[in-house]
């Protein structure tokens, strides 16, 4: 049998689609790896050295760590608005062996938030807001719903000299 072919394509359909259309992990390391290719988020000195919560018993393994934690902090803020670093610290918690004694959560460090709020309002994607934390500026929601889409239909960003190359 020949499946059968769809008469009106995409009328009445959403064609975008924002940050909370896509899985998480997907849409993390999509900005991630724009941010690296950007190169325009300045990494700092002591990011191979540094642990991202003192219940971590190594610093993170992976050399583009901070690029995720950015990407990651940039959803975060995206999803609840008005976000601080109090509340950043709670979502990236984690549970600290302690041994025999039971677990116990611990926030993570504000340090790397504070470095990537920095690097992110430097790109001016988030902002500081009225009353408290910080929210996300109109570029900034625009180019996270750009990645979102290119996620959602598995399209691999590409940068203005890939294309002229090709």
């Amino acid at each position: 049998m020949v499946a059968a072919v769809k008469k009106y394509g995409n009328v009445g359909k959403r064609k975008g689609a924002t940050v909370r259309d896509v899985p998480a992990n997907k849409w993390v390391k999509a900005m991630a790896q724009q941010f690296k290719r950007e190169g325009k988020i300045q990494v700092p000195n002591c990011a191979d050295l540094v642990k991202t919560c003192h219940g971590r018993e190594r610093a993170p393994q992976s050399n583009d760590w901070y690029y995720l934690r950015a990407a990651a902090v940039l959803r975060r803020i995206y999803l609840r608005p008005g976000t601080g670093y109090g509340g950043l610290g709670k979502a990236f918690a984690v549970k600290k062996n302690r041994g025999s004694k039971p677990e116990r959560t611990i926030k993570a460090a504000v340090g790397p938030l504070h470095w990537a709020c920095k690097a992110l309002e430097s790109l001016k994607l988030i902002a500081k807001g009225k009353s408290k934390g910080r929210v996300l500026t109109r570029e900034g929601r625009k180019r996270a719903d750009t990645v979102a889409f290119n996620v959602k239909i598995h399209r691999r960003a590409t940068t203005k000299k890939a294309k002229k190359a090709v």
